[in-house]
């Protein structure tokens, strides 16, 4: 368990460090990706507003991690509540499901600011 919680720490500091070096002013004048060669592509033809550029596709990103995580957090909180309900009384289970369902909404609660966040940069920086 330590050497997942190691692994898993030391990915969201890289995953930290990679994206505060983002090229923000790429993101921030909204390139659109249809504008060049590509411009006579299926998805260039059939796109919709907004579609094509940085922020769109940044913004379609986050809402489909925002959209996992929830999931996983849902999951992780039945998982807890499972195993809440079938400790029988011992100590250590009982706390093991009660770490179980906290880190679930602390992870839930930290992706809700993470979204906001970007979303925030995005409606700010157009």
């Amino acid at each position: 368990m330590r050497n997942i919680t190691k692994i898993l720490t030391v990915c969201m500091v890289m995953i930290g460090m990679f994206s505060a070096f983002a090229p923000v002013v790429s993101a921030g004048n909204g390139i659109d990706i249809c504008a060049g060669d590509g411009s006579g592509s299926v998805y260039c033809n059939n796109k919709s507003d907004g579609e094509g550029k940085v922020n769109g596709i940044i913004g379609s990103i986050v809402q489909v991690l925002l959209t996992a995580v929830g999931v996983i957090s849902v999951i992780m909180i039945v998982i807890g509540g499972i195993m809440f309900a079938t400790s029988s009384g011992d100590a250590q289970k009982t706390a093991k499901a009660r770490n179980t369902i906290l880190y679930a909404v602390i992870g839930l609660v930290v992706s809700i600011f993470a979204a906001a966040i970007v979303n925030f940069a995005f409606s700010n920086f157009k």
